[in-house]
């Protein structure tokens, strides 16, 4: 029986309230997704002296051991995604993320626990591609911004969401009765572990597959293949190349800005650790959530009116407006100038991650739109987490000196990243307005 006659077509409808229940589902499952993913981060410290980590272990486990295998193991996990039945592929990331997490509240030494860690990396590589497929095939081309948008700035408000959920859960397990033997941060990833259980039971028992919307009766003979990705990277290879550099190189800059940022507070502006904390998350949290929500809107206004390369075009202003804005906040000496800076760059910055995924989205077939999502995660991910930070400190140890040697880093970093990353939007954006035109809904 072909997949079209055995799922929901949520897009039909305007006022099918399904598809709203289902994105509510997804928007829930990133949630828990991020609790879990930066719990390690919020019990660094309990964790480290109870283990006997070292400080290196510890980097290794909260940064790139996580996110080098969260991003590889995207591209596999998209092809199941693309393949096959995206909500029962969603469940078993949830569960296997969530039982790693529950997991980890029992581990005894380094290697368990990276092992544990690689588990929740592997299944929340799962959740994004396939909510980006879902949402595509749930919701018009043009009523897909806003979906898009809500969905990915739950990322942006639980990077710090997870923190204060982390602090909070840890504060009561240093006083909770039910398992006094428990050591607190144990008790603290076993507690967030149990939502994502919950869920995954919700999740299965309400929700059924979406029809594909540029599906057709599926054969033997006509099953999307390993290698189906290639020939459609290939035939438009002039748009994906300059518009993955771009993507990267920003997203190195970006994370670069958001690593050290409360450090430059403090090592220009002499404030304390909390101060700095408090002062970049206060114009960060809202600045990077309103441009979540707006910019795709924007670019969905833009491609409404006949505009169909109109991603690129906030995409070209995302990048245009915040780095002479970071340049000059960085290379100057006023507070106000600085934090000002970083409104701006979270403003705008942040939604790149948005808008790139909200592109692949737009301009792929329905078996291939989980797959070129998680390239495009690939790219960020690891040009970000990897790139951004590792480069502004090398530069700041080997070609800088002094207190201002992480500024003149960034400040150098953006005055390069910033023209290649316009040139490379600029370079795809003539191609992705045709791949725009050729989609059907």
């Amino acid at each position: 029986m072909n997949e079209q006659s055995t799922s929901l077509i949520y897009a039909e409808s305007k006022t099918n309230l399904g598809r709203w229940y289902a994105l509510g589902c997804l928007i829930i499952f990133y949630a828990i997704s991020m609790v879990d993913r930066f719990i390690l981060s919020a019990v660094a410290q309990p964790v480290t002296q109870s283990l006997g980590l070292s400080n290196t272990q510890m980097g290794l486990l909260l940064g790139a051991g996580f996110a080098v295998l969260y991003s590889i193991a995207g591209i596999p996990v998209a092809y199941l995604i693309d393949k096959g039945n995206r909500t029962k592929v969603i469940l078993v990331g949830v569960l296997l993320w969530s039982l790693m997490t529950a997991a980890s509240a029992f581990t005894a030494d380094f290697t368990t626990l990276i092992i544990c860690r690689a588990g929740v990396a592997i299944g929340e590589a799962v959740l994004t591609p396939a909510a980006m497929s879902l949402i595509g095939d749930m919701f018009l081309r043009k009523d897909r911004a806003l979906p898009t948008s809500l969905y990915m700035a739950t990322g942006n408000v639980m990077a710090t969401g997870a923190f204060l959920i982390g602090g909070a859960v840890y504060q009561y397990a240093g006083t909770q009765q039910l398992l006094p033997s428990m050591e607190p941060w144990r008790f603290t990833l076993l507690t967030v572990s149990l939502p994502g259980l919950v869920m995954v039971l919700l999740f299965a028992l309400t929700i059924r597959e979406p029809a594909r919307v540029d599906s057709q009766p599926v054969d033997d003979n006509d099953r999307v293949s390993k290698n189906s990705l290639l020939p459609f990277l290939n035939s438009d290879k002039a748009m994906f190349i300059p518009f993955w550099v771009a993507t990267g190189m920003i997203s190195s800059l970006t994370l670069g800005v958001i690593s050290w940022a409360p450090t430059l507070l403090i090592r220009l502006h002499e404030l304390t650790a909390s101060h700095a904390s408090f002062v970049f998350g206060s114009v960060g949290l809202p600045t990077s959530v309103l441009g979540t929500l707006c910019l795709p809107w924007l670019a969905s206004r833009l491609q409404r009116k006949g505009r169909a390369d109109g991603i690129i075009l906030i995409l070209l202003i995302s990048v245009a407006i915040p780095i002479p804005a970071i340049i000059i906040g960085l290379l100057s000496n006023q507070y106000w100038l600085l934090v000002t800076a970083f409104a701006i760059c979270m403003m705008f910055l942040p939604s790149i991650s948005v808008l790139t995924c909200l592109g692949m989205q737009m301009i792929s077939p329905s078996r291939l739109r989980a797959r070129t999502v998680a390239v495009n995660l690939l790219i960020i991910n690891l040009f970000g987490y990897t790139v951004g930070p590792l480069l502004s400190g090398f530069l700041a140890d080997r070609v800088f000196t002094g207190p201002t040697a992480i500024a003149s880093a960034l400040a150098t970093m953006a005055a390069i990243i910033g023209p290649i990353a316009i040139l490379g939007f600029l370079l795809a954006r003539r191609n992705f307005g045709q791949m725009m035109s050729m989609q059907k809904d």
